[in-house]
């Protein structure tokens, strides 16, 4: 079967993957719209499945075509890279495509990405984006690695998954000058610094809030950005959830304290991909991953 797959059906299936419209991508392909459709319909009948559904509009992918588009890209980027090297140009980089949660993307993915041997001979593209976008972004093979918190969907074939580290989401006072909390839980009303809704730690926070109404909230400010989050608790604005370890050092030096332990929640990052082989590139990048946790045990 691999024999009978034209390169440039690949290119193809990306530009209708990325227009989602024939008309669109047979002009991106400078071919009429007639020969562009067959030579969609010949790959899927050389696949034995189709990639795309059409009988929605816009067109979706389907199960079998979004792992399809995301071989596809890898195969193109191997075969760019076989190539340069055959010519002797060793300008030539691999992509590696990463999305993060907020928080996670300015703690954990620089560290992540500075001690990675092979890094100069790579080109790292890095979002931070809401986790909703990232999965669908990893659904469709539009990226290599999601870097996130647990996410039920993406522990299942077909993806794969490997923990970073286990931490905890505290619920933090500022202090004064002298290390004592600002605010307590002893009737005060909390001016809350909060996750946003539709965000993990969000909705985690929420499940505690549910459990305690005793204590009394008073919603002051609300992002998705743990590091803004805490700014505003260090200025003395309020209290709220933080990660662990995003905080050891205020918690050291007596700016910030946990309220009640009892109010705290376990978390634990992950690095998610698609079963599907990536990019030579992205492949090593996953086994330095996985090694360097192995280092740290």
């Amino acid at each position: 079967m691999i024999g009978n797959l034209e390169t440039k059906w690949f290119y193809d299936v990306i530009a209708l993957e990325e227009y989602r419209s024939f008309t669109l991508a047979a002009q991106k392909r400078n071919i009429s719209q007639s020969s562009f459709s067959r030579r969609i319909q010949s790959l899927e009948t050389a696949l034995g499945f189709s990639v795309f559904d059409r009988s929605v509009n816009p067109l979706q992918l389907t199960p079998q075509g979004k792992t399809f588009v995301g071989y596809a890209r890898n195969v193109l980027d191997d075969m760019d890279y076989q190539l340069n090297r055959i010519k002797g140009l060793d300008n030539f980089k691999q992509s590696i495509r990463i999305d993060a949660a907020p928080s996670l993307s300015v703690i954990l993915l620089p560290e992540l990405i500075a001690d990675y041997k092979d890094s100069h001979d790579k080109v790292f593209f890095v979002e931070s984006i809401n986790v909703n976008d990232a999965v669908f972004n990893l659904k469709e093979g539009k990226s290599d690695f999601i870097l996130t918190f647990y996410n039920e969907e993406l522990m299942n074939y077909p993806f794969i998954n490997h923990k970073i580290f286990d931490s905890a989401l505290h619920l933090v006072t500022p202090c004064d000058e002298d290390g004592k909390p600002l605010f307590s839980l002893n009737g005060d009303v909390l001016p809350l610094m909060k996750y946003a809704n539709n965000s993990y730690m969000g909705r985690q926070v929420n499940q505690v809030i549910d459990r305690r109404p005793d204590i009394v909230f008073m919603l002051r400010f609300v992002s998705s950005m743990s590091e803004l989050l805490k700014r505003r608790m260090l200025n003395g604005d309020g209290v709220g959830w933080l990660p662990e370890y995003s905080i050891q050092r205020e918690l050291e030096e007596g700016k910030l304290a946990i309220m009640d332990e009892s109010l705290s929640l376990k978390i634990g990052a992950y690095v998610y991909r698609s079963g599907a082989r990536l990019n030579q590139s992205a492949e090593r990048f996953w086994r330095h991953i996985q090694s360097r946790n192995n280092r740290k045990e």
